[in-house]
């Protein structure tokens, strides 16, 4: 389902899965870092709205830490 950001939650999650494992993101703290880092970034860069629930969002890809564990091991 696409959210009126400039990108889908889903695309945010890929965004962040792609950077975390070329940076060799292995533990949640580090995930949860850095989906902050990126969700700050595309805010700054006019990407994602200041207007919409971007900490809504980060809690949800943040949720999918699993899910990143589990490319992890493919």
């Amino acid at each position: 389902m696409e959210n009126s950001i400039g990108l889908s939650e889903e695309e945010l999650f890929e965004t962040v899965v792609e950077e975390a494992l070329m940076q060799g993101v292995s533990d949640e703290p580090a995930f949860f870092d850095l989906i902050d880092e990126i969700i700050e970034d595309l805010r700054g860069e006019g990407e994602l709205d200041t207007d919409q629930n971007l900490d809504g969002h980060a809690t949800h890809l943040k949720a999918r830490f699993a899910e990143y564990q589990e490319r992890l091991l493919d």
